[in-house]
Order: C-alpha cells, then structure tokens, then sequence
C-alpha cells in the first residue's frame, strides 16, 4: 500500500519569485486552495531557509509551500530551476503551474510525463527583452529571437495563462485565458482620506532606469520646493544601476527607504501616504503592461501620478483618480504634488475614486474565477461537494 500523502492537484513553480509573491503565491495559488484544490507551491526562500519536503500549508492561505535556495542568476537558471521541476514532478500533482521563462524547458518533458502544464505569461517576453538598453544593441538582437523561441515552446503548453491582453495575443485563443493581475481587496484599505495622511509620495516595486529611478531620485532632490513632503520608496533597486544620487537622498532624508517588504506590509506602507506615484518610461513592455503599483495605490485609495500612458489612460476610464504627466518629467509630478497639497477637496476627491475603481472593477475577485475555470478545463474535477479537500 502507497504510503505517501495523496497527490496534489495543483503545484505553482517559479525558481525565481518569492514565496511570497503577490501572484504566484496569494492570488493564484492561494485561490487556487480556497476553491478546494490539493495546493502546492515551489518557490524562492526570502530568508536563506530551503525546504527538504513540503511544509504544513501556509496557515493564511492553506497552500503547502517548498521552499528553494536564493541564487545568483547562472545558478538559479541552472540548479534552481532542475530543483524546481524535480520538486514539482514529487509533487505528483496533476496540474503543473509554471510562473518563469526559465522554467520552459520543462513543458515538453511534463507534457510526455501526462501532466498538464500551465504556462503563466506575466510578461511580453520578446517586448521585455527588446527594451533592456543594458544588454546593447548586440545583446538584444541575440536576446529577441531567444524570446520567441521561448515563446514557441510556451505554445506547447496545456494552457497558458496570460496577464494581459496584450501577451494573450502572442498565444493560441482556445487555449488561452486573460487572468490580469489585479490586487486583493483589504478591509483595512479603508483608511484615513488621503488629505489626513502624512504628507508623503510613494513609489511601490522594483527601480531600475526603465521604471524610473532617476525621476524618483530628482523629484526628491526639488521636494525642498513642496515644504514637509517626502518620499517613501519600497522595493528592490536593480543591482546594475548607479544609485549613488538616490542614497544621497535617502541621507537627506527625502527619501524613506523600506527596503524589500512582504505584499500586506507594503500595502501598509501605502496607507501612510498621500500619493502613488507610476514613472515608468513608456517602453515596448510598459506600453502595453498592467503597472501593478498603479493597482496598489488605487486599492490602498491614494491620489495617483502616472506617465501618460494610453493603455493606462483606459484601464481607469470613468474614474477620475489619476494626474497625468509626460514621461521622463519629475518637474511635471512636483507640480501635481503642489496642485495636490494646494487642495485638498481634489486630493481627497482622487483618493475616493481610486477607492472605488479598485472595489468596484480592479481587484482579483473579478479575476479568480477565470483561474479557476482553467483548472476545470484541465479536467480537475470540480471541489464543491469536497471532492479535492483533505489528505
């Protein structure tokens, strides 16, 4: 008699995100496990702990978690990924969920092994790539054809699951569902009006020059000129980039640096301010991406400035929430910043609206379903009436 625990009917795998990434893990997986299903995750340890077997389920989400060694690149696409796959094949789950490119190589080999794959697009791979300036014009002309390779072998997937229209193209139709990668909902959210929250700007996610370092670094540089302002900053700086001038600012205490936080505790850092601020540089990959920090502020009912983006533009259409600003532009966000703290009616007023398109369209209830609904067309029988809890 097989003694082992029954197998699982999902497992997500990513040899790159966290634990506890904010789509891998408390969207996807953790819908995955409130709708019933058997869950398993296999990610990227925040805190140098790794994982021999599967943990007991998360007690937030119900999801059995194993965790991988954090690497430096070579090795993450190298062993990480060859730990990953092997995890989730241990796993015996009938649903394999894969989150990264890196992990692609494996699609065939599930597939031949009878198991579903999902591919999880999260980006417009050969977009990305063709927008890396760092990797010079060499690199990308060698990078782009290695995007769409990647993306031929995706295709080969049982299902992929794509996070914005846009990626959904590059894919089959009838064997492809928009799952974008909207924010939970919080009762906590429901904080303060913006106007009595401390007067501070903040920027949630990762910086790099794309994404709009030096733009953050000068806007704090001028806040002498919006008096009692600051800047609040919370995520990972790309280790390739110069940020002397942005820890110049941080020594001058414009910018409140909080490093690389959990999803809830960033979310908190949110209801501390004022304002969102989203100066991401209008590239192939952000033209047409769902910017989740602009999600983020909307959910946590924060005044928004963004680059003037049309896909942005329509993504909050109805609601009036939003300054506008060329990109490129910190003079342009300091001025929002004044018109914002010269009245309060309209930062309040911003703040209401962000609310409301957050609760009303822009959040993952509108969005689990759909997951769900893939995992069903996968053939998992559906867990209503128990048929997927327990042991």
């Amino acid at each position: 008699m097989d003694s082992r625990p029954r197998p699982f009917d999902i497992v997500h795998v990513s040899s790159a995100h966290p634990w506890t990434d904010n789509r891998v893990h408390l969207r996807s997986a953790a819908t995955a496990a409130a709708t019933g299903y058997r869950t398993a995750l296999v990610a990227v340890s925040t805190d140098g702990r790794a994982d021999r077997d599967w943990d007991d389920p998360d007690p937030t989400t119900g999801v059995y978690v194993r965790r991988l060694r954090r690497r430096r690149r070579a090795a993450r696409v190298t062993l990480s990924t060859a730990q990953a796959v092997r995890a989730a094949w241990s796993s015996r789950a009938r649903v394999v969920h894969l989150h990264d490119p890196e992990l692609l190589w494996s699609v065939p080999l599930l597939r031949a092994a009878g198991r579903a794959v999902v591919y999880d697009a999260h980006e417009d791979l050969p977009a990305q790539v063709a927008g890396k300036e760092y990797l010079g014009r060499a690199g990308r002309r060698l990078a782009v054809p290695i995007a769409h390779a990647a993306i031929a072998v995706a295709r080969r997937a049982s299902f992929v699951v794509a996070a914005t229209p846009t990626i959904a193209e590059r894919f089959d139709p009838r064997s492809t569902e928009v799952v974008r990668n909207f924010p939970r909902l919080r009762a906590v959210d429901h904080g303060l009006p913006p106007s009595q929250r401390r007067r501070r700007i903040a920027y949630l996610g990762a910086l790099n020059r794309d994404r709009g370092l030096s733009v953050v670094t000068a806007l704090a540089d001028s806040l002498h000129r919006a008096p009692g302002w600051s800047l609040v900053v919370a995520g990972q700086i790309d280790a390739a980039v110069d940020r002397r001038a942005f820890d110049a600012q941080i020594a001058t205490g414009r910018i409140a640096y909080a490093g690389v936080l959990a999803p809830d505790a960033a979310r908190d850092v949110l209801l501390d301010a004022r304002i969102g601020i989203v100066p991401l540089l209008p590239t192939p990959a952000f033209r047409t991406s769902i910017p989740t920090k602009l999600l983020e502020y909307l959910a946590a009912g924060l005044a928004v400035i963004a680059t003037d983006v049309p896909a942005w533009r329509a993504l909050v259409d109805g609601f009036d929430c939003v300054t506008w600003v060329p990109p490129d532009d910190p003079e342009a966000i300091l001025r929002a910043v004044q018109a914002y703290d010269d009245d309060p009616a309209l930062l309040d007023r911003h703040g209401r609206a962000a609310a409301e398109a957050a609760r009303t369209r822009l959040h993952w209830g509108r969005e689990s379903g759909r997951l769900t609904g893939v995992y069903r067309r996968l053939g998992l029988p559906d867990p209503i009436g128990g048929l997927c809890h327990g042991m």
